[in-house]
């Protein structure tokens, strides 16, 4: 058995799997890394979890925060500018995330784009990077990270 924040960091990584083209995105995004940087891969995306608050509710239930951080860095294909695809970037993970995967609804109270920017690259090297923030909100039962609680 998973906990909930695992089947909800697995859910996301298959998201973002579907970041092509051809799903009617902007870009390819190539492979899907965890915890592992994209820099020194020239290509791809990244989930980083970087933190989770945690606190009690009325209910007895858990309230948690996790704080995620995607990075991407892909090819520049067409004769774009680096920036326009960077934000391009940006906005094929927002949608890929927070419009596009419905059964995370199952497992998650909230998600929200926090921050966002462009990762600076050399235009030599002919790449595009960006990385954007999300709060994932969630909820479960009081000492028990493997069952969804009650939050109303």
């Amino acid at each position: 058995m998973k906990t909930i924040r695992e089947q909800i960091i697995e859910r996301l990584i298959t998201q973002l799997k579907t970041i092509t083209t051809t799903n009617g995105y902007h870009n390819n995004i190539g492979p899907v890394y965890r915890q592992e940087s994209v820099i020194q891969h020239n290509h791809g995306i990244s989930i980083w979890e970087l933190s989770e608050s945690r606190k009690r509710n009325r209910y007895g239930g858990t309230e948690r925060i996790l704080i995620l951080k995607i990075e991407a860095i892909i090819e520049i294909n067409k004769n774009k500018h680096p920036a326009t695809v960077s934000n391009e970037l940006l906005g094929d993970i927002e949608k890929a995330l927070i419009l596009c995967d419905t059964t995370m609804d199952e497992l998650i109270d909230d998600i929200q784009d926090i921050r966002a920017e462009i990762i600076q690259i050399p235009i030599e090297k002919k790449l595009a990077g960006a990385s954007i923030d999300f709060e994932i909100k969630y909820t479960t039962e009081w000492g028990d990270p493997y069952t969804t609680g009650q939050t109303t």
